[in-house]
């Protein structure tokens, strides 16, 4: 008798489980796609779940997500069209947002060049061509070069 209790009890159990993993949710009212464009509008979690959706490109346009290995060493395009240097990372902050780059600026063959941190908001991301370029509109080599380096190491001891 014990068992026969039991065991239904248990499949009570089960079935509310399965119930609840059935159950629906609203539908999201509907939104009509708006035409591929070359913006740097970051791309959107899919609802609905843990996993991000990446839909590549349209030819000749811009991806809407990057990875963050494909934007290092990219060289930086400042005012006047210059070369003012070239991302070395990224500063990320707990929420997932990036808020600062760091730029590597100056020095030749890896000697005497110096990391700035600069606002994340001050990059633009444009299409050059078939590549993508960095501008930084309001930055110059000669603003760079006199930006208080940043010792990553010890700003971020856990720095490799």
């Amino acid at each position: 008798m014990k068992t026969l209790a039991l065991a239904a009890g248990f499949a009570t159990l089960l079935g509310s489980a399965a119930f609840a993993q059935t159950a629906t949710t609203p539908a999201a009212p509907a939104t009509t796609a708006a035409p591929a464009t070359a913006t740097t509008t970051p791309a959107t979690a899919a609802a609905g779940g843990p996993f991000y959706t990446v839909t590549a490109p349209a030819a000749g346009q811009m991806a809407m997500s990057h990875l963050a290995s494909d934007l290092d060493d990219r060289d930086v395009y400042g005012a006047n069209n210059e070369d003012i240097g070239e991302i070395e990372d990224f500063v990320i902050n707990t929420d997932g947002t990036i808020a600062a780059v760091v730029i590597e600026v100056g020095g030749f063959l890896g000697l005497g060049e110096k990391d700035v941190l600069v606002n994340f908001s001050e990059l633009e991301m444009v299409m050059d061509g078939n590549r993508m370029r960095i501008n930084a509109p309001n930055l110059t080599r000669e603003a760079l070069t006199n930006a208080p380096d940043t010792d990553l190491d010890a700003v971020f001891p856990d720095h490799d």
